[in-house]
Parts: C-alpha cells; structure tokens; sequence
C-alpha cells in the first residue's frame, strides 16, 4: 500500500497526542507514589487475624499473629487487656504490656471457669501511632477438678455428702443457692484425712451449686438438688402388713416404710393409680421387701419405687412390673436408689397387648443396683408392642441380666420417636440373642450411651452376629466416652456398632472382670476416674468410692 508523504505526517501526529497523556499521567502517579518508608507511620499496624487461646488448669494462653510490617527485633509492644464483658463496659480486671505475640494469665489474676475477654493493641513505635484495639472471643481457665462426683443417695432433703479427692491444704466449702446467700462451711480435719464431709442445714428441693477452696483458690466444683421433704400417706413397719396397704392405696399415696424386713407373697395389683413406695431411711442397705411381682393395668397406672432392697427369690417372682389388661395410657415406672435382684423373667413385660395398646410417659432407673434377673430366656426391659416416650437408665450397675437388654423389636407405626439414654451406668455378663444391647428392629429411637462401661458378652457357650444395635439406620444414635471390653461374638470376633451410630472418645480397657465380677470397684489409678464428659468417672458413680 502507497502512502503519501502528508498522509504519513498526520499519521504519526495523531499518535503522538495519544501517547503522551498516557505517559504525562504515569509520570504524575509515580511522582505521587510515597515510599513505603513514608507510607508505614500512616498504616494500621493492628495485630493480624483472630486471637486464639489454649486453656490449662491453672492458666490460659492468648496468642496472636504479630502487627504487619513488624519482626522480633523491630521493639514493637503489645498492651493486653481483660475484661469481663466484650464491650469492655466493666472495669479492666488486668492489664499487661508483652514484646511477644502472646501471653499468659494465670489462676493468681483470673477466677477459674469464669468466663473474660481480652482486648490487644500494638502500642506506639518510633513515628507509627498505636494501632486500634482487637477484641477476643471468650476464654476461661478450667480450674482444678479435685472434688468426686456427687452420689444420689448421698443427697437428701436438708443435708448432703460432699467427697473429692484426698489433698492438702484445703480450708473451705462453699455453698451457693440460685436465690439466697451462700453457705461457707470450713474443711475440718477429720475431713481433711478422709476427703469427705456432710453438709447438713440444707434447703429442700433446692439446687446447690459448690466449691472447695485451698485459701482464696479454687481447687474444685459440683453442683447437686436437694430431695423433697419427704411426706408420707401411710408409714408402715414389719408387723404391718404392706400387700392390704397397696390393695387399700389411692391414686398419688406415698407409703413409707421404716428398716426392717417386708413381704408382698401374691402378686400386688395396681389398677388406675399411681403409687410410690420409698423407705423412710432412703438406704436400701436397712429395708427390704420379699415380693412376687407387681402387676399394672389400666389408665393412670404407675409406680415409684425408692431406698429399698426388692428381692425376689424368696417368692418366686417372675416380674417386677408386669404390664396386663386392656389398652391403657400409663403415668411412669420409676425405680431410683434400690436394689433389685433375682427376677426369673424381666423387670418389665409391656407386650401382652397388641401393637401400641399400652403407652408410657417415662421408664426411669436411677441409682440402682439391679442383677441376676432373665434367666427364664427373656429380655431385660421387654417394650415390644409398646409405645413410650423417654427410657433412661442412668448411674446404675446391670449385672447378668438376661438375653436381650433392651428389646422394642416390634415394628410400631405412627409412633413419635422414643428417647433412649444410657449414661453412667456399669453393664457387666449379659446377651444371648442377637443385638444383645438394643433391638429396635426397624423402629426410630433417639439413642444415646455415653459415661458407662459395657463387658462380658455374650454368656458362655452363645454365638450371636456381630452387632450390639439394630435399629433404623435413620435413628438418631450417639455412643460417647465409654469404656467397651470382652464383647466377643462366640466364633472369636469382636461385637461393634453398625455404621450408622456416632462413635467418639470410646476406649478399650480391660478391668479384668469375669462372668462372676460383682465388685466394679476401679483401680485408684485408673484413668476412667476421670474419662467421662464431664471429666468425672465413667461407669455407675458409686464404684469410685
């Protein structure tokens, strides 16, 4: 292509205006860039990312990424403040100045399980001003755990034993109601040795929490609710005659009974009303009741049973709730610090009637001591056909207890989800039939074990498949922080859980107990003293003492 000489020239000119606002406006913008030596003083130099904290016993961490454009060696300082509440609207509690990108506060500064927070600040270097502040989430101390879980029979209505683990220097107790002043007891001597000590002078039915103090520091906490000031309809004692006081009781009566011996020989019937039945000395060591069974029918019915020893060999007994009749909506069935001993069948039959013919509010074993029950081939707790809302078996030991420990087999429809808990209980010698810990075939349950210790399945000479549960693989179900030994199928494989159950923190350890263990008492240094949730003992409490 051909281009005359002035096509050229107006060519070129029209690129140069183009370029050169392009260039004069580089020029500007590069003579108006400062050095970065001049630009540092204008930065914030705030401490980088978020402030993390690792709690110990006695002490607690706070670390943070140093302040940009700063190194070890540039002088920078940081101001380190803590406050009870994250606007710092409450008085500065502790103040510190750090060259370091962390630091520690200890239990001589902060409160333990009291929850602060902290805000940091880089402070002023050379021409940079200080930085803006940057507060923390919430941190605490965790404070030492000396004291022992509290023992429910330990626990009454004006007065509760407090243990905890044998230590020096411990002054005071110190007791605090949700409304009311506090009660500050001192630590005697004799308490001192023994690391226990009863606290009387309490208020009924009323929550408590406690700590246990070495001077001004904290070396323990619990908490625990007083009972109810006991009030009976009718107190009995062995020359009275407790089968015509059940016969004669009506709906809600309470009959006490003082120490001694008692015997129920014929079956005791409970129609239509809901009874209790608690000794007077809440020990189950002082009262006991000989008894064939107690037999339950018909709405409303319940029962409560509290401090006693129930044993049924001397009778026979088949049962010790045996739900009959036509269809019915029960209260509850309770049994709470007792023992219960030699049932040839099971603690409680609930299929005799049709499919959701009986319904029941809550199953609830608390405190209890209950063995050597099902050797007639049948479950433990047998809810087939049953609708209930809440079964809860907690702090108890289980031992040689039947086939099954729990069996809700029956497929049930339009039924609500029924809450299963397992929680610091000792389950020892039991299962032979397959899924030997919970079979709720294909029925929903909201089911949780966690704190316990589960050993020796199945019985002798049994083979069962490999899996402890069966229910439908949609259920809610949590196994956490338990203790799980010799659970072998019979062919020499270990019995597990199926993949739809939540396992966590759950451990191996061999106590050494057999089919003939009836003293779970564990070692003094064993490390499921302190295993459980909460960091207390895992299994049923009273075998820490």
């Amino acid at each position: 292509m051909n281009f005359k000489f002035q096509d050229m020239k107006n060519f070129l000119i029209k690129i140069f205006y183009s370029v050169i606002p392009v260039v004069v406006l580089a020029f500007l913008t590069f003579a108006c860039e400062p050095d970065e030596e001049d630009l540092a003083p204008m930065r914030m130099f705030t401490p980088a990312g978020s402030i993390n904290s690792t709690t110990g016993v006695s002490q607690v961490k706070l670390t943070w990424n140093p302040s940009l454009y700063t190194t070890a060696a540039s002088g920078v300082t940081y101001t380190v403040e803590v406050a009870a509440d994250t606007l710092f609207e409450t008085p500065v509690i502790v103040s510190v100045e750090t060259d370091t990108a962390g630091v520690v506060f200890t239990d001589d500064q902060l409160e333990v399980r009291k929850n602060y927070f902290a805000r940091i600040k880089a402070n002023a270097l050379g021409d940079r001003p200080e930085s803006n502040w940057v507060v923390s989430n919430s941190f605490r101390i965790r404070g030492e755990q000396i004291m022992l879980p509290i023992y429910g029979p330990d626990v009454k209505a004006t007065r509760a034993t407090l243990r905890w683990r044998v230590a020096p220097g411990l002054t005071r107790i110190v007791l605090q109601p949700l409304e009311g002043d506090a009660i500050e007891v001192p630590v005697t001597e004799e308490a001192l040795a023994t690391g226990r000590m009863t606290v009387e002078g309490l208020q009924p039915n009323t929550f408590y929490s406690v700590e246990i103090y070495a001077g001004n520091k904290s070396r323990g906490f619990t908490s625990f609710t007083t009972k109810m000031q006991a009030s009976y309809t009718v107190t009995l004692t062995p020359a009275d005659d407790l089968q015509a006081a059940l016969d004669n009781a009506a709906d809600g009566d309470v009959i006490g009974l003082e120490p001694g011996e008692y015997t129920i020989s014929e079956t005791a019937e409970i129609t239509g009303k809901t009874i209790t039945i608690a000794s007077v000395s809440g020990n189950p060591a002082d009262t006991k009741v000989n008894f064939k069974e107690f037999e339950l029918n018909g709405d409303g019915a319940g029962v409560k049973l509290s401090g006693i020893d129930f044993d049924g060999d001397a009778e026979g007994a088949d049962y010790l709730f045996n739900i009959t009749g036509d269809a019915a909506t029960f209260t509850n069935f309770v049994i709470e610090n007792s023992i219960v001993r030699n049932v040839d069948n099971t603690i409680l039959r609930g299929n005799r009637g049709s499919k959701n013919d009986y319904k029941v509010d809550t199953i609830r074993i608390d405190n209890s001591l209950i063995y050597n029950v099902g050797e007639g081939n049948y479950n433990f707790i047998l809810l087939d056909e049953m609708e209930f809302k809440s079964l809860e078996l907690t702090n108890s030991t289980f031992h040689n207890f039947g086939r099954q420990f729990i069996s809700w087999a029956s497929n049930l429809s339009g039924v609500a989800t029924p809450r299963i808990i397992i929680d610091n209980s000792t389950l020892n010698y039991f299962g032979y039939r397959n899924y030997p810990l919970l079979d709720a075939n294909e029925n929903v349950v909201n089911f949780t074990m966690q704190n316990s210790i589960m050993a020796n399945a199945p019985q002798p000479g049994e083979t069962l498949n490999n899996s402890l549960i069966r229910a439908n693989s949609s259920s809610p179900m949590m196994v956490s922080y338990n203790n799980f030994f010799k659970l072998i199928n019979g062919n020499g494989e270990a019995m597990t859980f199926p993949d739809y159950v939540t396992l966590i923190n759950n451990t191996a350890t061999d106590l050494g107990w057999g089919i003939s263990t009836t003293d779970f008492t564990l070692p003094a240094d064993s490390p499921l003293r302190t295993a459980s949730t909460t960091g207390g003992v895992v299994g049923d409490p009273r075998w820490l003492y």
